[in-house]
């Protein structure tokens, strides 16, 4: 390999998915230590997003009696969305072999955050990158429930700080002290990954704006979620600054009508607004500005329960979208048209909730995920259909 300039090996190995550059890492010390190097990570990233060459990993797990089972597609420039794949083994299986519900499912730069509980109400979090099986337990914060509430709804945001190039999660924990009232407490804490450690923050909304309960989502540096505030009775935006660590709130799209349940979702680099009611879909294209991608009440097509924009196809024409929690379609935004989407794999008659991955190699540092085979004389020498093989792994021989 010593014919090869260091700067040719670079842009060749750039442009291949993380799975080959995991087995390409045991070929010699040299490319080894370049698919290590936080420089190749941040760069192969760049161009996985400029590009999208590899694709995105649509995750989805599937909600079970006795917990949940992850899966996850590939996605193409051109919509195609291949045959779900069965993941041998999640990081965050319990003694029994069981997936538990993921109560968050949120993903930045291909590295996705899962929390779930146990039966007995232990929290479990961690950070995994789905693309090169490694993961990262992190530790649940301790929030002080005051002694006049009686419930605690926890919600967290994940999201990369490139300032201070560290991933940070946000956990959000409301209490409801008089119910008769309307009176909550909120209580807010910052999980580094550099720090492996919990904090508190302060200077953070004032509890007559509600969290809404809703998910936290991540784009352009900041976490969003929606906010109820309990003087005017409206819905509003609040952003969290994930490098400054500092919050604005503004207003929701301008409608007709107000006390509308909201929800906010991602499509490219955008704030979505999503409006129950009526399945309206708001863009973000300026700070707190608002324009109306989609009404799907006006395209008159189809009106279901559940209406959840995924991802904006390569061109920006279309929105795969998640309907009834269990089914997709490409919703055409200026035909007012829709396609449902066969995903071989995924059962119509099992509710899933699904987040959109980036392939990368963040995360290399992680602990692996091990992926047990069977050894029963049957399946002994086969490979098991629909579960992902593991990738090579790193301590292989390098000579």
């Amino acid at each position: 390999m010593a014919e090869f300039p260091p700067e040719l090996i670079f842009e060749i190995l750039l442009r291949l998915p993380p799975e080959d550059l995991l087995r390409c890492s045991c070929v010699s010390k040299s490319w080894n230590a370049t698919i290590h190097d936080k420089s190749f990570i941040k760069s192969h990233l760049q161009r996985s997003i400029q590009t999208n060459s590899f694709g995105s990993l649509l995750v989805s797990a599937s909600v079970y009696h006795d917990g949940s089972e992850l899966k996850f597609s590939n996605i193409y420039n051109d919509g195609t969305i291949e045959r779900a794949m069965g993941i041998g083994q999640s990081p965050l299986q319990d003694v029994e072999g069981r997936n538990p519900f993921p109560y968050t499912l949120v993903s930045s730069n291909g590295i996705i955050c899962i929390r779930t509980e146990t039966p007995d109400r232990v929290e479990e979090i961690v950070l995994w990158n789905p693309s090169i099986h490694k993961f990262k337990k992190i530790p649940s914060p301790t929030f002080e429930q005051p002694p006049s509430s009686d419930t605690l709804h926890c919600r967290y945001g994940f999201g990369y700080d490139s300032a201070n190039d560290d991933y940070k999660l946000l956990g959000i924990a409301r209490f409801l002290v008089n119910w008769d009232m309307n009176i909550v407490v909120h209580q807010y804490q910052i999980y580094s990954l550099k720090s492996n450690s919990w904090r508190k923050t302060k200077n953070m909304p004032r509890d007559e704006l509600h969290f809404a309960l809703s998910e936290i989502v991540f784009s352009n540096g900041a976490l969003s979620w929606q906010a109820y505030n309990v003087l005017d009775k409206k819905f509003y935006v609040v952003t969290f600054e994930l490098a400054s660590e500092k919050y604005h709130w503004f207003p929701n799209p301008p409608v007709d009508r107000d006390g509308d349940f909201w929800s906010l979702e991602v499509l490219g680099d955008s704030l979505c607004a999503v409006r129950w009611r009526t399945r309206d879909g708001w863009i973000m294209k300026e700070h707190g500005s608002w324009t109306l991608l989609y009404s799907i009440a006006r395209a008159n097509v189809f009106n279901p329960w559940f209406w959840k924009p995924v991802m904006l196809s390569k061109n920006g024409e279309s929105v795969l979208v998640q309907i009834d929690l269990r089914k997709f379609v490409w919703f055409d935004l200026e035909k007012k048209s829709w396609k449902q989407v066969e995903i071989g794999g995924l059962h119509d008659d099992v509710n899933f909730t699904a987040t959109i991955c980036t392939r990368s190699l963040c995360l290399l540092d992680g602990d692996p995920v091990i992926v047990q085979r069977s050894t029963s004389p049957s399946n002994k020498g086969k490979r098991q259909e629909g579960i992902l093989d593991p990738v090579v792994e790193e301590n292989a021989n390098i000579e």
